[in-house]
């Protein structure tokens, strides 16, 4: 039998040296993945928000899972930036996800309910009121108000083409992981009250957005960011949404409207159209009727209701017979406004100049008359009786 050389011998056991190194090397890590993957299973069956952000975290709000279906629904990325800022940030996840019971992906829906604003408001207040604290959590309260007031909303009532879901929930206004209520007077506040048209607009009123957006109160909110233009809450409350075929809204937006348009709103309700809305009759025309709604102009925009070439037009929405003489009619005449006005200054400084007249002529004559009598009662002088010398 031939002898193997030292050299191929050399080799062979640098090889096996080799892979003994390598399966090493290789149990080590295997060990330690394993170890680590305890580790997060351990940590994952908490079910703490550290857990469910290791997943959910995501600074643009969206996540996308890997081999899902084309429609499929993605799981919501949070921004836990934005979640700390929250009103909800010291609660729990699971809180409100009481459905979910594990950390697989998807998760196993177990039959705990679904996250449900209201009734978990409405269980928060009446556990402050037990433990009677309803003073320091006086902002708790302002929201059971709220939902109160949502119940009998129109956009609590059932979808039309879908009545398995509302017109409108909580969430699709308030984004339920990162809602805050900035303090009053500060710059967020602003930010935040200034994004409303867009909240309602994006999502479901996307034709009343872009006809306000071009309208005088949309170009001063979106545009010149002024605070106390119109927006969405300032003519239809915020919770309390109303059809507006009601004739409870159709009475409500005079005054809506009136609350920035004083005056506007004081000549109003000198005219029949004012007084009979006044009385509770919805039929007469309002403010929306000849200015519009969403798509309001100026009324020297040449696309506006009630510029001069569309008056008659207007008019005849409810006045079919109109002629041009409806188009001298002015609404909101008043007397302080000889620039705007001034046929009607003018008539109402001669009526007073006639009335003054009027009073000064006679509290004279009754001046005079009684100065007559006291000097004629001084001097004894009698009058005579001019009855008796016609007997």
């Amino acid at each position: 039998m031939k002898r193997i050389p030292g050299s191929i011998k050399l080799v062979v056991n640098i090889v096996y040296c080799l892979a003994g190194l390598f399966v090493l090397i290789q149990t080590d890590a295997l060990a330690k993945d394993i170890s680590t993957q305890q580790g997060k299973a351990q940590h994952l069956s908490k079910l703490d928000n550290a857990t469910c952000l290791g997943c959910h975290e995501s600074s643009n709000g969206s996540l996308h899972v890997s081999g899902a279906k084309p429609n499929s629904n993605n799981p919501h990325g949070i921004s836990q930036d934005k979640l700390t800022k929250s009103v909800h940030s010291e609660m729990a996840c699971v809180t409100c996800h009481k459905e979910i019971t594990d950390s697989s992906s998807p998760h196993k829906i177990g039959s705990g309910p679904k996250p449900e604003c209201v009734t978990c408001h409405l269980e928060l207040w009446e556990r402050a009121k037990k433990e009677k604290l309803t003073n320091e959590k006086a902002r708790l309260g302002v929201v059971v108000r709220n939902v109160e007031t949502y119940k009998n909303s129109f956009h609590a009532r059932p979808n039309v083409d879908d009545n398995t879901h509302v017109n409108a929930s909580c969430d699709d206004c308030h984004n339920t992981h990162t809602f805050s209520v900035p303090p009053q007077g500060t710059t967020r506040r602003t930010d935040w009250h200034l994004t409303i048209p867009n909240v309602c607009g994006e999502k479901c009123h996307a034709d009343q957005l872009e006809e306000y957006a071009n309208s005088i109160h949309g170009k001063n909110v979106l545009e010149k960011r002024n605070l106390k233009a119109a927006d969405c809450t300032d003519c239809h409350t915020s919770h309390n949404i109303t059809s507006t075929l009601k004739d409870t809204f159709k009475l409500s937006i005079t005054e809506n409207c009136g609350t920035c348009h004083t005056e506007n709103l004081e000549t109003y309700r000198d005219t029949y159209h004012g007084k009979v809305n006044k009385l509770g009759y919805g039929y007469t025309a309002k403010c929306y009727d000849c200015h519009g709604s969403h798509g309001i102009l100026s009324p020297s925009d040449p696309e506006s209701k009630v510029h001069p070439n569309n008056r008659l037009k207007t008019c005849q929405k409810c006045h079919k017979e109109a002629t041009q003489g409806f188009v001298t009619f002015s609404p909101h005449a008043n007397t302080s406004s000889f620039e705007r006005y001034p046929q009607v200054w003018i008539v109402s400084r001669f009526m007073w100049s006639l009335l003054g007249a009027v009073f000064i002529f006679f509290w004279l004559h009754t001046g005079l008359w009684w100065y007559r009598e006291a000097k004629d009662r001084k001097a004894r002088k009698i009058h005579p009786d001019r009855r008796k010398e016609t007997k």
